[in-house]
């Protein structure tokens, strides 16, 4: 099954982050098929009441105070975190899937990753609201959701959104989106360089929050936990328009990409699934 999320938006938003270098893939990509889990800081309200006339033809007129909803805090943001490759690094035969696994790929952004029994990404061709564990992206995002996500509510755009910010999920949510290295994203963490993830070099942070209606408020001690991953993507290839035709990039430099990890859920259900989470961790290849 294909994802044919590289049309002519993709290609322009991966442009775009070359060009620019602060906005980023990851901030337009997160579009697609979400809108509910947005690490960005939301705009603040304005601090002063407003005052609002009553109707023409009211035997007196008289101004309406309306309250003003809290302004929420900014988040920060931070940059992405590139782990430089080694000399020589030979990155061999691709590994199969363990039994009964599935596995997600990309051919533009070149990698992929196994996924369990159970788990899987929304139907794409929302016929059904069962999970699709076998598919191939073209530089696009993908969400991959532990089994009580589903079945997804696939259509419905009111209750997608009560599912995600439901703040007693009971399900994890694993989201790969590939980037370009000049990103920086809001509302998460600053990774740090730190061992390996499937033998390659990685960066990684760990973070807890709140869930609120439409966001996510930091919270040291907050029952949700997240966690993020970045790893190169040294075989990515530099992106196309949909006639097949390559985008200009605007640099004299060889095209790079990262991959972004973001695992995030209910604190007590990412334990629950911390050993099949680092299976599936381990089972992310950089090769064709």
């Amino acid at each position: 099954m294909n994802l044919k999320s590289l049309n002519l938006k993709w290609a322009l938003a991966f442009a775009a982050a070359a060009a620019v270098g602060v906005v980023g893939v990851v901030l337009v990509l997160t579009l697609v098929g979400n809108g509910n889990e947005q690490a960005i800081a939301q705009p603040a309200e304005s601090p002063l009441p407003t005052m609002s006339p009553a109707p023409m033809g009211t035997p007196e007129a008289t101004d309406t105070l309306i309250t003003p909803r809290p302004i929420k805090p900014e988040l920060p943001s931070f940059p992405v975190v590139v782990p430089t490759l080694p000399k020589g690094l030979v990155t061999g035969e691709k590994r199969p899937c363990p039994e009964g696994w599935g596995r997600i790929s990309d051919d533009m952004a070149v990698y992929s990753i196994c996924v369990p029994p159970g788990w899987g990404i929304p139907d794409p061709d929302l016929a059904t609201g069962e999970p699709v564990a076998n598919a191939v992206l073209h530089y696009g995002e993908a969400y991959i959701f532990s089994p009580e996500a589903f079945p997804y509510p696939v259509g419905d755009e009111a209750k997608i959104g009560q599912k995600l910010g439901d703040p007693e999920a009971d399900f994890v949510r694993v989201k790969l989106f590939p980037l370009t290295p000049d990103t920086t994203i809001s509302g998460t963490c600053q990774a740090q360089l730190c061992a390996t993830v499937a033998d390659l070099p990685a960066a990684a942070c760990e973070y807890r929050y709140d869930r609120e209606v439409g966001s996510r408020v930091p919270n040291p001690q907050g029952s949700w936990c997240g966690r993020q991953i970045f790893v190169s993507l040294p075989l990515a290839k530099p992106p196309v328009w949909p006639s097949g035709e390559p985008v200009p990039i605007p640099t004299d430099k060889p095209y790079s990409a990262v991959l972004g990890i973001i695992v995030l859920g209910r604190c007590e259900v990412v334990e629950r699934y911390r050993s099949t989470l680092s299976e599936m961790l381990s089972t992310l290849q950089v090769v064709p």
